[in-house]
């Protein structure tokens, strides 16, 4: 069993104020409370304010309603294996990640993923109980992996990836807007195996998904 910390999102709104001064003038509108034969000036200012591009990330297990997607922690359940078997990755679940932008001009992303504080193994509850990350998610030998397919759950890759240690991408960079809809879902599998000799017990195995902007 495999337990999938909750999305962390990058966020960023960036403020600036500005004033400039502008050329004088000496025949300024006037308003209602300015005499029509008064000397007067004006000098004009200029109000900025900059919104920076923000991306927010969620993790569903359920990806046939947008309003499915949160950001609770998921758990990926890949059930309970027999010495020497393996995952079957047409029973286990899919984990949908979602990424979404503000910026409908040319938002652009990386989607990250790490171990949580760089533990790659699934750690059970007894002392030593470890299942490696390794590509060999296979019988007869312990190991867990995951496979990236579309954003419609299908289309994965056919042999398994490591658990990454740090950050590393696991999606290059990739436009949110190219159907203006601003965001772009990525599917994720995780698989287990275990040898004849892998102890009993539950373990788990959390990862981080982060999604960068990369404009």
């Amino acid at each position: 069993m495999s337990k999938m910390s909750k999305a962390i999102a990058v966020l960023g709104v960036v403020a600036g104020l500005g004033v400039a001064a502008l050329p004088l003038s000496t025949y300024a509108a006037l308003g209602d409370a300015l005499p029509e034969d008064a000397y007067k000036q004006e000098a004009q200012a200029q109000v900025q304010v900059k919104v920076g591009g923000a991306i927010s990330i969620a993790t569903t297990l359920d990806n046939s309603d947008s309003d499915s997607y949160n950001t609770d922690t998921k758990t990926v359940d890949l059930g309970e294996l027999m010495p020497g078997g393996a995952t079957d990755d047409a029973n286990t679940p899919t984990l949908y990640v979602k990424v979404t932008s503000n910026d409908q001009k040319d938002a652009k992303y990386g989607l990250y993923m790490n171990a949580l504080n760089g533990v790659t193994d699934m750690v059970g509850t007894k002392p030593g109980a470890r299942i490696p990350t390794d590509t060999n998610v296979a019988p007869g030998t312990s190991a867990w992996g995951y496979k990236l397919g579309d954003e419609t759950g299908a289309n994965f890759a056919t042999s398994y990836s490591k658990i990454p240690e740090t950050a590393s991408k696991i999606v290059d960079t990739t436009a949110l807007n190219n159907t203006n809809t601003y965001e772009s879902v990525t599917s994720v599998k995780f698989g287990a195996s275990a040898s004849t000799s892998q102890m009993a017990d539950i373990y788990t195995g959390t990862v981080v998904f982060t999604a960068a902007l990369e404009n």
